[in-house]
């Protein structure tokens, strides 16, 4: 057994994690209590995304056995929690994990981003600083741990408006030992901080690996951001450059990925079944969901801008894009627990608000702004009656831009395609008019424009706050100093402006986009979606 467990660990240490995963499940199958199996599988549970999974076979493992209870068992079920937005699990698991190895960076990286997103920012920022000092005393800054923690302390000086130290600090980083990734976030923090030198470095180190790396997982760590954060640099300088490094960025993002826009429509038209079948019939006491906010839309609609605004003054936290709620519905609608639908209903509540209330502290209410929840807003009613919800529209092409020029590669991975883009809008636009069909709920529903909001935010920021309930002052500075962990990242603590309305880049494309659009139109109509005008709400397609 000693000889499959060492390949498994060869296969993992290559990053070959599917075929780890299948070879792993079939050892698990045949020698169910062998310890060293079940961590291996847990650690590719958690590679895959699958987090209930790594915590199911843990603690069946070690029900019977708690003395054996290791690092690995308490890191692993600290970084499923996490995963599982059960922040105080998963604190409470790598308390236990550094008082066995407290040298161990992992025991700080991730306690760091909980602290981060409960906003917890001066905490945050001495747990990261705790796991830099570990990794630069053991060998692990040669490893992807070293620039994540980076990436980490990044995002944690934005938040606490540390501009100037982390210009100081990716800086000397990469006049030290240049690295693509620590280059990619110089470019997101400011691209005029690149000079001459770090310019041909990049080009370099770009040229070298576009030929040395192969792998998909290589090539993600140092090839991708490098033409992303070219992309960023020359956007000011070059635009057809630009346009070129982000056309490259966003083909190494499709050659990596395995994704079907199509699957995502079938997925819609199951969503429609089910809430028809389901929970439509279904009501409850309207006061459930009094505390909760959601705002949803499209990614880059100005979701965080109106998150911004909700959470700017002594009323309103924000919880942030938060997975719970759309990953219990998901998992319900494709009967992964084949539970009945009051079963349902009541783990809901009792999870989601448990989680949303941890989060929302001594804050009157809380905001969930999770974009892609529009996929569910008929189940969220049924579920959180008494929830509102801001529902935001913003002109299509320029959502398209917008999400083009951002490096997501697996949490948005329609964004690196104009066709996919074109029939992700398409899909979004069928499911809101269909919820516009069936639910009757004006008074728990605000729609906003995004253009409307920019031309005048004064006024729509009363409105907000009118259908909120909110009595507290608005507070801009505060607005402007508002955190959020979303590609606005930077974008939120400048003055509202107008630079990106009627953007004018990748024109060449446009046309592709449209297409697509339309095209997904067809079908929808086909599936008894009824589109009563040729515009996108109210925005012209022609």
């Amino acid at each position: 057994m000693q000889k499959e467990i060492l390949e498994l660990r060869n296969l993992i240490k290559n990053r070959n994690i599917d075929k780890a995963y299948e070879q792993a499940k079939r050892l698990n199958k045949i020698n169910k209590n062998n310890k060293e199996i079940i961590k291996i599988l847990a650690f590719l549970f958690i590679q895959r995304n699958q987090f209930d999974s790594t915590i199911r076979i843990l603690n069946e493992y070690y029900e019977d056995k708690p003395h054996e209870k290791d690092f690995d068992y308490y890191v692993n079920m600290g970084a499923s929690y996490k995963a599982l937005e059960e922040y105080e699990k998963s604190l409470d698991m790598y308390q236990q994990a550094s008082a066995i190895d407290p040298d161990s960076p992992f025991c700080y990286t991730v306690p760091a981003e909980v602290n981060l997103k409960i906003r917890n920012f001066d905490r945050a920022l001495e747990l990261v600083n705790i796991a830099l000092e570990k990794i630069y005393k053991s060998d692990a800054k040669n490893s992807i741990h070293f620039p994540n923690a980076i990436k980490l302390k990044t995002e944690i000086n934005v938040a606490l408006r540390k501009d100037k130290e982390n210009i100081e600090m990716l800086k000397l980083l990469l006049d030290q030992q240049f690295h693509p990734d620590i280059f990619y976030l110089l470019a997101t923090i400011d691209s005029s901080m690149i000079d001459n030198k770090l310019l041909d470095q990049a080009l370099k180190h770009l040229e070298h690996n576009d030929s040395v790396f192969e792998n998909k997982l290589d090539r993600f760590w140092f090839v991708h951001p490098l033409y992303f954060a070219l992309a960023i640099y020359y956007e000011k300088r070059d635009k057809d450059k630009s346009e070129e490094f982000y056309h490259l960025g966003n083909n190494e993002t499709m050659n990596s990925l395995r994704y079907n826009s199509f699957s995502y429509q079938k997925n819609i038209s199951k969503i429609f079944e089910h809430h028809k079948n389901e929970i439509n019939n279904f009501s409850n006491d309207h006061k459930i969901g009094s505390k909760n906010i959601f705002i949803l839309g499209t990614p880059r609609s100005g979701t965080t801008l109106i998150e911004s605004i909700i959470a700017s003054n002594d009323e309103v936290t924000s919880g942030g894009e938060l997975l719970s709620a759309f990953k219990l519905i998901d998992e319900f609608v494709n009967n992964k627990e084949d539970s009945k639908l009051d079963v349902f209903v009541k783990n809901f509540r009792e999870q989601y608000l448990a989680k949303t209330d941890f989060l929302r502290g001594d804050y009157n209410l809380i905001v969930d702004k999770l974009p892609e929840n529009f996929l569910f807003i008929g189940y969220l009613l049924k579920l959180l009656p008494g929830a509102k919800i801001i529902r935001t529209f913003r002109n299509p092409w320029d959502v398209a831009i917008s999400l083009y020029k951002q490096r997501y590669v697996t949490n948005i991975p329609y964004s690196a395609s104009f066709f996919n883009l074109g029939v992700f809008m398409s899909n979004f636009e069928a499911v809101n008019l269909y919820w516009n069909k069936n639910i009757q709920a004006e008074k728990n529903i605000l729609d906003i424009r995004y253009e409307d909001l920019i031309n005048d935010t004064d006024f729509y920021q009363q409105k907000i706050y009118d259908f909120l309930e909110i009595k507290s002052e608005f507070d801009e500075e505060k607005r402007r100093s508002f955190f959020a962990q979303t590609a606005s990242i930077r974008q939120i603590g400048s003055p509202v402006h107008k630079k990106s309305i009627e953007k004018k880049d990748f024109l060449d494309k446009k046309s592709e986009f449209y297409e697509a659009l339309k095209m997904q139109r067809k079908y929808w109509e086909k599936n008894g979606i009824s589109f009563k005008s040729s515009d996108f709400f109210g925005y012209n397609i022609d």
